[in-house]
């Protein structure tokens, strides 16, 4: 059985896939999980709700459909739809050969699908420019095609756009300062900036910024003052968002939840590799925690990010309050797959 992933020109003969821009599929195309299955396997059980949406690319399925059985065979038109079309499955379908199917989440898609079918790129800024896909330079378009705006539902780019404030910044000028407090979320529509650490993390890289990059928005996950300073490198241009506005607009879509029940759904599927993550210091987690969580303080996230599988969804236990949204912050900003556990009773390990 073949272990090759698909292209993106592939993807698009997958409905509905052939929907999206380029530009979106090859977003979409680096999300997919792939899964191999013998002969005899449930696949989906009808009437549960999964996270996922599961294409056949190789073998045969049944669909037990009532009173017949239709089956689907890998590379077939059928094959090219879903086979769950839906949250909830309409159908319990069973491999009847060793199988190869791959995976696309259903509210990935779904915002996907929303920025192309509503223009995303296709809308007025406060200056009166339009917002072109092609322009692979441009300050909202590479916002957006990061992986934490990647989640902004459509209807809030409107509001987001009509909210940002647009800000002349000179070379030299400090926009935000070690220690002070935050007040507003800024992203780079023209020039370059410098993050500036403090002391104790001299040792890391300087970090440069460039246009469409974002900066600001930590302090105003976890309430804190400013972790690093920021100065313009050259004379620029910023778009500014209040912290209100930002706790209102752009916060939620930064810190994705996940339900115990999709959590329970993950496990018992088998399809995706999930670690419990819990972020409090030590003298914390051993008083009480979930079983099976992993204790790793928020502050040590970013030195022990190299540490951390890149093929695992971190599911961040709720224990840790603010800190553990700023956790699940931290880790999608740094291209991990990370969730905040929304409903969970810690327990005595």
């Amino acid at each position: 059985m073949s272990s090759a992933p698909l292209t993106p020109e592939q993807l698009s003969s997958f409905s509905p896939m052939d929907f999206l821009t380029p530009a979106y599929r090859q977003q979409l195309h680096a999300g997919l999980k792939y899964l191999q299955h013998p002969a005899g396997t449930q696949l989906l059980t009808k009437g549960e709700r999964v996270l996922a949406q599961y294409y056949l690319l190789e073998g045969k399925v049944a669909l037990d459909t009532g009173p017949t059985r239709q089956t689907i065979e890998g590379g077939s038109p059928q094959a090219h739809m879903p086979l769950n079309p839906g949250q909830s499955n309409p159908h319990s379908i069973k491999a009847l050969t060793d199988v190869r199917l791959f995976a696309v989440e259903h509210q990935l898609l779904e915002r996907l699908l929303g920025w192309s079918q509503d223009a995303a790129y296709q809308v007025s800024s406060l200056g009166g420019g339009m917002v072109e896909e092609h322009d692979e330079d441009d300050w909202l378009a590479r916002l957006l095609n990061t992986p934490l705006f990647g989640r902004l539902p459509p209807s809030h780019l409107h509001a987001l756009l009509a909210r940002f404030e647009y800000l002349p910044v000179r070379a030299g000028e400090a926009v935000v300062t070690y220690g002070e407090p935050g007040e507003h979320f800024y992203v780079i529509k023209q020039g370059r900036a410098r993050i500036s650490l403090p002391q104790a993390y001299r040792e890391q890289p300087t970090q440069v910024l460039e246009r469409g990059d974002f900066f600001g928005e930590e302090a105003l996950v976890s309430g804190a003052v400013r972790s690093a300073s920021v100065t313009m490198l050259e004379d620029g241009e910023l778009a500014r968002l209040h912290r209100d506005l930002f706790v209102e607009l752009v916060r939620p879509s930064l810190i994705p939840r996940i339900s115990g029940t999709e959590l329970e759904q993950l496990s018992h599927q088998g399809s995706r590799k999930y670690l419990l993550l819990d972020v409090r210091l030590a003298v914390e987690y051993r008083l009480g925690h979930l079983p099976d969580s992993f204790n790793l303080p928020v502050a040590n996230l970013r030195t022990h990010a190299d540490s951390l599988d890149r093929g695992t969804c971190y599911v961040v236990t709720p224990d840790g309050g603010i800190r553990s949204e700023l956790a699940v912050h931290l880790l999608n900003q740094l291209g991990f797959d990370a969730y905040l556990l929304s409903d969970s009773t810690p327990q005595a390990a």
